[in-house]
């Protein structure tokens, strides 16, 4: 096998990988949330109204939202995602067209920066148990989310696009 197969099938494993804590880190925090809340709104959702976000900052699970949920494990997720899809894309992207690698980091850097910004808005909230400042607070809520939802599908993608590109340029099945 080629070092270039061996480093591609080594960044795809990594992709796999963060997309598997990111799947068991959602089923941990359904199996909490299923007995208070349907899921975890904030983060996956744009349609909660401020009473229902007043509402998770005052109920019992707020603790347990903010730790471990939030930190340590959806830090430990949006870091796996944004380096695993950041690497791969960058990598692949640079095989492809090295003045365009940069766009590689770019996109998943937004989604780490804005799902980091995401986190702490939402558990300052959920520590500061004020449904007042949770209502004042869920548009700038909302937009940072609208932000992380669309530049994860943006890495996610940019992530797809590059590895296939890679797979079906010149040569790079060679083994």
């Amino acid at each position: 096998m080629s070092h270039e197969a061996i480093v591609t099938v080594i960044l795809a494993s990594l992709v796999v990988i963060a997309f598997g804590l990111f799947w068991w880190v959602g089923s941990y925090s359904d199996r909490i949330f299923a007995k208070r809340f349907r899921t975890r709104f904030p983060e996956k959702s744009l349609s909660y109204t401020a009473g229902q976000l007043g509402e998770l900052v005052q109920s019992d699970l707020r603790i347990k939202y903010v730790f471990p949920i939030l930190f340590p494990l959806d830090f430990i997720v949006m870091l796996a995602l944004a380096g695993s899809m950041g690497a791969a894309s960058s990598h692949w992207i640079n095989q492809l067209h090295p003045p365009a690698a940069w766009l590689g980091l770019v996109v998943p850097a937004v989604y780490l920066l804005s799902d980091l910004i995401e986190d702490c808005l939402l558990g300052w909230l959920l520590l500061r148990g004020d449904p007042q400042e949770a209502a004042r607070s869920i548009s700038m809520l909302k937009a940072i989310t609208t932000i992380k939802l669309v530049s994860i599908c943006a890495a996610i993608a940019l992530t797809l696009i590059a590895f296939v590109g890679w797979l079906f340029r010149d040569n790079s099945l060679a083994v």
